[in-house]
């Protein structure tokens, strides 16, 4: 299958509920387009870095079940994106509490997935992955870089310590400053999905999301499925990170390669 996941966005709770019911309509659209395809919007992404009362325990709560409801059996991913890592707003008082904010979310398993992201340190990350998984849920470990492309051993690094701190899907954003970095992140991300490096050791159990980010990367989002990423990111309304396509061009796109 390819999985598909769009961002919702707002600041406040009616236009977060708005935007909701704008993707799930325009989802319910296109899997109705392309019914003959292994194509489906599989998850929607909570970006709480833009709701303007993310602090607030009674106002999220309320907030994430009724997304829930709304859902329905789609996946919930809950992300706070830090603002070095291309959050939308700064929030202050929300990075003080984030470990709070975890935990209202997932002792309250409102959401079926939460991303935490790796640069936030090693207890964090291995803390609330054991907190998830003891909560039936899954954990998102991620890493967003706006500057450049590491080189590829530091790619592979990242991602096993990802893995050994309990990550369930593993993923790296970045952007490249060339086409050779495209062509990199694309590479490696065939080598992975595909076992391709020589020594067991090497290989990653876990499942991976991999992004080039930019116009230039544009490419490597339509690697999905059996071909690269678990998920990959598309957009309704206005985009979550430069470079996402939209997403009923997803849909035309994803079916031209089946």
């Amino acid at each position: 299958m390819k999985r598909v996941a769009v961002s919702i966005q707002g600041r406040t709770y009616d236009e977060i509920i708005e935007h909701t019911k704008q993707i799930l309509e325009k989802a319910e659209t296109v899997e109705d387009k392309y019914y003959d395809s292994d194509i489906r919007v599989e998850i929607l992404e909570f970006r709480a870095d833009y709701y303007e009362n993310i602090c607030e325990k009674t106002e999220l709560i309320l907030l994430l079940k009724e997304i829930k409801k709304l859902i329905g059996t789609r996946k919930l991913l809950f992300t706070f994106r830090s603002e070095e890592e291309g959050g939308e707003l700064r929030h202050d008082r929300a990075g003080f509490m984030i470990d709070d904010i975890y935990d209202w979310v997932i002792s309250g398993k409102l959401a079926d997935m939460i991303d935490v992201e790796l640069m936030s340190g090693n207890y964090r990350v291995a803390r609330n992955a054991a907190k998830c998984h003891d909560a039936g849920m899954e954990i998102v470990v991620s890493y967003h870089n706006f500057s450049e492309t590491p080189r590829d051993d530091k790619l592979m690094e990242m991602f096993h310590n990802m893995e050994t701190l309990g990550g369930d899907v593993l993923k790296i954003a970045v952007v490249p400053a060339k086409a050779l970095d495209v062509k990199r992140v694309k590479e490696l991300m065939e080598k992975i999905v595909t076992r391709g490096f020589r020594e067991d050791k090497d290989n990653l159990k876990k499942p991976i999301v991999m992004i080039s980010m930019g116009e230039k990367g544009r490419s490597s989002r339509l690697m999905v499925g059996d071909r690269g990423s678990l998920f990959t990111f598309a957009y309704v309304g206005d985009t979550s990170a430069p470079g996402q396509i939209e997403l009923e061009e997803m849909f035309e796109e994803l079916s031209k390669e089946e």
